[in-house]
């Protein structure tokens, strides 16, 4: 959109600036926010871009559901200090998080802060605001932006580029969004876009997690389209593009005007399709209900601290290696010198061990950290056992590895070149669910478990395989 409009005014003037201007829904996504996280390093730019569910005005065949806003898409733009790189987070809608006090959009005072409530939710009961103060509260990191868009808006701009093509291993049928398509390629535009990128029953498990790897695909084809296909090369269409754009999205103050909109395209004239990084925030099932999420620790809190810090992504999560890391090891399994034998071990892999000793009686072994800053380090050591621990974030001391009973030992070194064996699933505790049957846990050096896409790969590449069981909506 923003390069539409600064390619386009460049060509034909100032002479459409009002009625583009015009267009613009605008919305104080940042009022009466408290408590923020502080501001990125200069240059850097966060965006968070919310897809809304609601049926309001949006036409038949959605189903009626008055008055509800969910917003069941969540994508946090990361624009790096020179904005030739961005990193786009999807948020699975799924996931219980904390949720502020807020404000409620429909008016009856505040909402009391829930400690364990979907994140699509937040939208719904307190508006923008309430959605970025829920999604500030979860990554630490503070928006600058915000823009919306709902059914309409997506269709209408789909439509007005003529439709993006995708590509499907098997063929998909969900008849809970509608959509129905053989395997292949396909030109998809309107209502069969909107199913496309809504449809969750029709691929993988059924869950959230297939819909963002579709969705992933379509931005990555739509991005590829823009770049190679000279879009932004005709007057005629650029100008179709701008009308649509500016009148089919809600944007916050800072981006609520064409001068605003002009300033960041100006900003955004050398970041390539290459450039462009799809991410899944990591997710464990939920141990009190299968159909949840919870953030995966400390993958997650790693990934929100490489963003915090404008570091890129480059195949891998961001980890120290183990002989900058400093660890106490307690035993808590109860056998006698199993902290030395671990320990010893431990710095045979190269990790410092500042202190053994011993810890009551624990069930599970479990690795502590304190802090985003901290999750690197705790990463690396999880990367260390042979059998995946149960994580706890935020503690008060150093990085602690606390031995319980079962515990499995330390893996060998890897060889050269070599790559980790694959892994039990992680025990379920109240910081730490349980990873889906046959996932290999992430590891340091790996990326498997982290799900991500560049937005130059074939559209082919990286699909989830149809869901032969659709379900129950």
């Amino acid at each position: 959109m923003v390069t539409a409009l600064a390619v386009l005014i460049s060509l034909v003037g100032y002479g459409i600036y009002l009625k583009l201007d015009r267009n613009l829904d605008v919305v104080n996504a940042f009022a009466g926010l408290r408590h923020r996280p502080p501001a990125s390093p200069p240059g850097v730019m966060n965006l968070l871009i919310l897809g809304s569910q609601t049926r309001d005005g949006q036409g038949p065949g959605f189903g009626y559901d008055p008055n509800t806003n969910l917003s069941d898409n969540l994508l946090l733009v990361h624009l790096d200090a020179t904005h030739t790189h961005a990193t786009v987070v999807s948020i699975p809608r799924d996931t219980m998080v904390y949720e502020p006090a807020c404000r409620s959009r429909l008016g009856g005072g505040i909402v009391p802060a829930q400690r364990r409530a979907m994140i699509d939710g937040a939208m719904n009961l307190g508006g923008p605001s309430c959605a970025v103060a829920t999604v500030e509260h979860l990554t630490d990191i503070r928006m600058n932006h915000f823009v919306e868009f709902t059914f309409n808006s997506f269709r209408t701009m789909v439509n007005t580029l003529g439709g993006v093509q995708v590509c499907l291993p098997q063929a998909v049928s969900d008849p809970y969004s509608h959509l129905d398509l053989s395997a292949g390629r396909h030109l998809i535009t309107g209502n069969q876009a909107l199913a496309f990128v809504r449809t969750r029953h029709g691929v993988g498990d059924g869950s959230d997690l297939g819909r963002i790897e579709l969705q992933q695909e379509f931005f990555s084809s739509l991005i590829q389209k823009v770049e190679s296909q000279g879009t932004l090369d005709d007057p005629v269409k650029l100008y179709d593009i701008a009308n649509t754009a500016t009148q089919a999205v809600t944007v916050d103050p800072g981006l609520g005007s064409i001068p605003r909109l002009l300033s960041l395209a100006d900003t955004l004239r050398h970041l390539r399709t290459r450039d462009v990084t799809f991410i899944t925030m990591p997710t464990i099932l939920d141990p009190a209900n299968n159909d949840r999420l919870l953030p995966e620790e400390p993958e997650d809190d790693l990934l929100w601290h490489m963003l915090q810090t404008g570091g890129l992504w480059h195949g891998k999560l961001p980890s120290p290696p183990a002989s900058h890391v400093d660890v106490d090891v307690l035993n808590g399994a109860g056998i006698p010198g199993l902290a030395v034998s671990t320990a010893a071990s431990l710095t045979q892999l190269g990790f410092h061990v500042a202190r053994v000793g011993n810890a009551p009686p624990a069930a599970t072994t479990t690795v502590s950290y304190r802090g985003s800053a901290e999750a690197g380090a705790a990463y690396t050591l999880m990367g260390a056992l042979r059998q995946p621990p149960s994580v706890r974030g935020s503690t008060s001391g150093p990085i602690t590895l606390t031995l319980g009973q079962g515990f499995a030992g330390i893996a060998p070194p890897r060889a050269p070149g070599g790559k980790s064996g694959q892994r039990p699933a992680r025990a379920a505790t109240p910081s730490a669910g349980q990873q889906p049957a046959g996932q290999e846990p992430t590891v340091p050096g790996q990326s498997a478990g982290i799900e991500t896409r560049n937005a130059a790969a074939s559209i082919c590449s990286g699909m989830p395989s149809a869901n032969p069981d659709t379900g129950a909506p």
